[in-house]
């Protein structure tokens, strides 16, 4: 009999997955925990439509080993509307590292994906996984690269503070119909964006939780839209904590706090408190017009400082012309690759080049 099993996660696992996801990640002098607190599966609702967590647990006593989530989106892929599955959440608890935790996970995600594929991003930095994916080791799937994204933790402005641009405004329930026709005009440009029906967030859509229409600004001329972006308080759902800081970093925190507070530098909250951010929603604007995206970022990010907040994040492609417009904030970049994963060469997608790829920091 084998020593472990794969099935489906159910709200039982809650504790244990609380567990796993606040064992913290050490990262340049500090030991963080990437939570998904209270309730995993509130969390997941956020970044799929329709979930699915595998967990791999031990036969001898039901012990959580591995948990990962290959759940699905509607996106737009070549312009159509679709489901997609992104495989994301993927965790080893540190007694079945090393082990042949991987190689259930594997056969589990074969069964389940068949001949089709799916969507992963991994951190650049993380060379452990990308020399195992990348280097199409027996068993495993392969990942076709598919491009490299950045997100910015934007911490200040390199311009005073002023009021919104005229052209920006505050969202109101009245404008939903005109943010979905926008959404979809948007998929002419973007690779894998959502296919987001904004009256969820007056109904309750547990995609939208945490957000209401006055969480967006818009940006209009002649009546018509030209670019989105929502505000987007994710802690209810989950948090970034510091779990520990090295004897430097922990005697140097209140100097570089201080230094933050000058310079619109990142702000390194005491040990059991999270990071303090805003996820941007939706940043959506032609990609060839950066004078109203410019106009909808200095927006956003004077709407989270009044907000009391001292970040804002967001997440785009490096092919994507409006990374230009980063150069006008103070910011800590994160760089990622993203893959298209199948079992077989056949089952990889044929993806149009002309589209920027799209994700949202929020949901990755």
């Amino acid at each position: 009999m084998s020593g472990f099993e794969v099935r489906s996660a159910c709200p039982e696992d809650n504790p244990a997955l609380q567990a796993l996801f606040g064992i913290p990640q050490p990262s340049s002098g500090l030991q963080m925990a990437f939570e998904r607190a209270p309730d995993y599966f509130a969390s997941a609702a956020v970044m799929y439509q329709q979930s699915h967590l595998l967990v791999v647990t031990r036969r001898q006593d039901n012990a959580l080993a591995a948990v990962f989530n290959l759940g699905l989106r509607r996106v737009f892929l070549n312009g159509s509307a679709q489901s997609l599955r992104y495989g994301a959440d993927m965790r080893v608890a540190p007694d079945f590292q090393g082990g042949r935790v991987l190689l259930y996970a594997n056969r589990a995600t074969k069964a389940l994906i068949g001949d089709g594929w799916y969507l992963s991003v991994i951190l650049e930095d993380n060379q452990r996984s990308r020399s195992s994916f990348e280097g199409g080791r027996a068993g495993l799937p392969d990942y076709r690269h598919v491009g490299r994204i950045t997100t910015y933790t934007v911490t200040s402005s390199r311009r005073p503070p002023q009021a919104f641009a005229p052209s920006v405004r505050v969202a109101t329930a009245a404008d939903i119909p005109a943010m979905n026709r926008f959404v979809d005009a948007m998929a002419d440009f973007y690779q894998f964006l959502p296919c987001y029906d904004f009256k969820g967030l007056l109904n309750g859509d547990p995609f939208f939780a945490g957000l209401q229409p006055q969480d967006f600004l818009l940006i209009g001329e002649g009546g018509a839209l030209r670019g989105i972006v929502g505000l987007w308080n994710q802690k209810t759902l989950k948090q970034t904590r510091v779990v520990s800081y090295s004897r430097s970093l922990k005697m140097l925190r209140p100097l570089w706090n201080l230094w933050s507070s000058w310079t619109g530098g990142l702000h390194l909250p005491a040990v059991g408190e999270s990071f303090d951010y805003l996820s941007l929603h939706s940043p959506l604007t032609r990609p060839d017009d950066l004078p109203a995206f410019s106009a909808l970022m200095h927006a956003a990010w004077e709407e989270t400082r009044r907000r009391g907040v001292r970040a804002m994040t967001l997440t785009l492609a490096d092919t994507d012309p409006r990374q230009a417009v980063m150069s006008r904030f103070r910011s800590l970049p994160l760089h990622a690759n993203q893959y298209t994963v199948a079992f077989d060469n056949a089952g990889q997608p044929e993806l149009s080049g002309s589209r920027i790829p799209f994700y949202e920091s929020g949901r990755l």
